[in-house]
């Protein structure tokens, strides 16, 4: 480690050691926060987290608009979804530099009930749910793509209609 690292390390150190001292003041004099009550928590936020998207691309759309369009698919209500596509947007953002958009189409039987949004003073994050009940299976049955046509398969109109 060279010498200006070491000394770098050394002045973070003792900055931290101080820190809780002079916290109170930093609060209100910097900060202008009115502060009545404080509890300590873990401040080791270190944490190996892998994600793989089930559909990522970089695309241009006919406005010329370059951004990654990140598409999970879910079965079931995943009540966290909201944080982990949060999650996911930051991380793309970060590694790619570019706009991101992202849905969640919900593939399940049961009603959707997953939050997509999330806001606090400080934060606001939001992606697209789109449920496949809620498309007309017809359009996949005019495909001439019979991938696309085994899609309409999965509607629950048509899987109502096989089971009565």
């Amino acid at each position: 480690m060279s010498q200006s690292k070491q000394q770098a390390n050394q002045y973070d150190k003792i900055f931290r050691e101080n820190m809780e001292a002079v916290l109170p003041s930093i609060v209100k004099h910097l900060l202008k926060l009115d502060i009545v009550e404080s509890e300590e928590l873990p401040d080791d936020l270190q944490h190996t987290k892998e994600r793989k998207p089930d559909l990522l691309k970089k695309v241009k759309d006919a406005s010329d608009k370059i951004y990654v369009l990140h598409v999970e698919y879910q079965t079931k209500n995943e009540a966290d979804m909201v944080f982990r596509m949060a999650e996911y947007s930051v991380m793309l953002q970060r590694r790619y530099r570019l706009p991101v958009k992202q849905y969640v189409v919900f593939i399940g039987s049961a009603k959707v009930t997953m939050a997509t949004a999330f806001a606090t003073e400080d934060h606001q994050f939001q992606y697209n749910l789109v449920a496949f009940s809620s498309v007309d299976y017809k359009i996949f049955l005019k495909s001439d793509k019979t991938e696309e046509k085994i899609l309409a398969r999965y509607s629950p109109l048509v899987y109502f209609r096989r089971c009565s």
